[in-house]
């Protein structure tokens, strides 16, 4: 069986796929560390590929999202001595027939390259793919599937951990809905005011990137580690797809691998 090694380095995780014509094998999720070396890393990958019954050899290509410089090029070195393969590193400069109509292309993040290619080609357009991480994304395709732009904003474990950390008396909490967002005690009105807040931001801002493209409705993709409990609560999320970033390695690969074929 022949299998890619889809690698998505972000600034809190590592996430590792094992993908098989368009299969996800498996996966993993490791935190992101700027100190660890290539060697470490394979250590690491080897030894959960041979938990899960996986041949290394048996890997063929290696492609890369990354938005951590040092690390994508450890990651490159690790796929170079291991696996004697040069790793695709996705880049806004491939060929992917993506038309960005934005002031610099080069600016947009690998894992928003992956997020939007694997969205345009799964659902309807036009489209606004959320990416709930360190960083929550919008990026919005509209229905002639070109990009068109997008905005950031903190993280909802980014926001809640920089609100305590600058807070002397605030506690640290755990991130889930309350039944009320009137709280009773100081962990409520924090759950409350970071989740139920994180909502209504996503939902105002699918409001009004509606109201600025006069899109009657649109597909609205959530992906990310927060995604699934978040979009049970938002009204305006309609799919949610954790593996996102992963589908759209493999779907870029096999469009460069079919254009050099």
């Amino acid at each position: 069986m022949n299998m890619l090694l889809a690698i998505d380095i972000g600034n809190t995780n590592v996430v590792i796929g094992i993908i098989s014509e368009g299969i996800i094998i498996d996966q993993w999720r490791l935190t992101t560390s700027h100190t660890r070396t290539r060697d470490e890393f394979w250590v690491t990958t080897n030894l959960l590929a041979m938990n899960a019954g996986i041949k290394t050899e048996e890997i063929k290509e290696v492609i890369i999202s990354s938005v951590v410089p040092p690390l994508t090029n450890q990651f490159y070195l690790m796929a170079k001595k291991y696996l004697n393969k040069e790793a695709i590193i996705v880049r806004h400069d491939l060929p992917l027939e993506i038309e960005c109509l934005v002031d610099n292309p080069s600016e947009l993040g690998a894992d928003r390259i992956c997020n939007i290619f694997a969205a345009r080609d799964s659902y309807s357009l036009p489209q606004i793919v959320i990416d709930l991480g360190t960083a929550t994304t919008f990026d919005i395709v509209d229905e002639k599937g070109r990009y068109l732009g997008g905005s950031i904003m903190p993280g909802i474990e980014t926001a809640s951990f920089n609100l305590v950390e600058k807070a002397a008396k605030l506690p640290k909490f755990h991130l889930a809905f309350t039944d009320s967002v009137i709280g009773k005690n100081t962990i409520q009105h924090l759950q409350a005011g970071v989740m139920w807040g994180a909502v209504d931001q996503i939902d105002g801002m699918v409001k009004r990137i509606l109201s600025e493209t006069n899109w009657k409705k649109c597909s609205v993709i959530a992906t990310g580690g927060l995604a699934k409990l978040i979009a049970r609560h938002s009204n305006s999320i309609s799919d949610v797809d954790s593996e996102l970033t992963l589908h759209g390695l493999w779907k870029i690969f096999r469009k460069l691998q079919r254009q050099s074929s």
